[in-house]
């Protein structure tokens, strides 16, 4: 019986660390659909500075976050997400008010789905 401790220890070990890991990823995503949310209503208003600003502290805030993310989530939905903040930046840029309102509602759906995928969910673990 002794011998089981150690194998047991490291998957639990294991598993909260993958929680703790799947729940920080929720968090930042949830955090940064509030800061595109912020964005779209600057666009909405047509305040294309404010607009641009809060876009560049989202894209620097995701920026931050590439090493962990990278360990954790799917390297495919973390590229769609950052074409996708990329695209919004340069058609803030360009005040371009006809793609933009599309570009932030597929990346807040993408968002949406990076924090969905991290939770522990029986649909996540089949």
């Amino acid at each position: 019986m002794k011998s089981f401790r150690i194998p047991i220890f490291l998957l639990l070990v294991t598993f909260l660390l993958s929680l703790y890991g799947g729940s920080s990823i929720r968090h930042y995503a949830q955090a940064w659909q509030a800061q595109l949310s912020l964005a779209e209503s600057a666009v909405k208003r047509a305040d294309w500075g404010q607009a641009q600003d809060i876009l560049a502290d989202l894209n620097d805030q995701w920026q931050e976050k590439q090493n962990r993310l990278h360990m954790l989530a799917e390297h495919q939905e973390l590229d769609e997400v950052e074409t996708l903040l990329r695209r919004c930046s340069a058609f803030a840029a360009l005040e371009d008010d006809a793609e933009l309102p599309a570009d932030m509602a597929e990346l807040s759906a993408r968002l949406a789905i990076l924090g969905e995928n991290q939770r522990l969910s029986l649909r996540n673990i089949l």
